[in-house]
């Protein structure tokens, strides 16, 4: 398949899901939506990790629909607004910085290169990242979660070499195959 038909594939599996992704997000039990948006919004310590992926196996079914509808449409724009006062204020900091004429142990072509990036980009640029690890985390957890339809999701991005989710779709492929009761399959 090439890389057009790939983006179609995996926008045909997400729309696919869609249709009942609304009605699975408003449906998910009290312990299961705490510990999605944990998933979706930190990185967790292992044991933290843990914890959470018994709870997210404990309601796979619903948590599928999660994490897909977290896939396709990326993180909330609550949160978004939030990444995006909160890298403003990191830039207002960094400006700071700058203005001490400290360079931090940073060579002069690097001290450059930082005080040419506006607060736009700096600030666009941190939402895009965020964007890409809260749908990462979302590949993960169908990597625990996934069904059918989440397995369909998972084999798009992963045969897609354009998308940086690639790599960890294949990781949560091959943890979807590994065995109940063994540890899972790490790279």
């Amino acid at each position: 398949m090439d890389t057009q038909q790939n983006h179609r594939f995996l926008a045909v599996a997400i729309l696919g899901a869609g249709i009942c992704l609304t009605r699975a997000s408003a449906q998910l039990p009290p312990d299961a939506q705490p510990a999605g948006d944990t998933w979706l919004q930190k990185d967790c310590s292992v044991g933290e990790q843990d914890q959470l992926t018994d709870v997210l196996k404990k309601f796979k079914p619903q948590l599928e629909m999660f994490f897909l509808n977290a896939l396709g449409n990326g993180p909330p724009a609550v949160l978004t607004k939030q990444i995006e006062a909160t890298a403003s204020k990191t830039f207002d900091l960094r400006q700071t910085v700058l203005k001490t004429g400290k360079t931090t142990g940073l060579s002069a072509s690097d001290l450059q290169a930082v005080r040419m990036v506006t607060r736009e980009q700096y600030v666009r640029h941190e939402k895009e990242n965020f964007a890409i690890s809260y749908k990462a985390r979302a590949v993960a957890g169908l990597g625990i979660v996934a069904g059918d339809r989440g397995k369909t999701a998972l084999q798009g991005l992963a045969a897609d070499r354009l998308s940086p989710l690639q790599g960890i779709a294949r990781e949560a492929l091959l943890q979807l195959q590994a065995a109940p009761g063994k540890a899972s399959v790490k790279k």
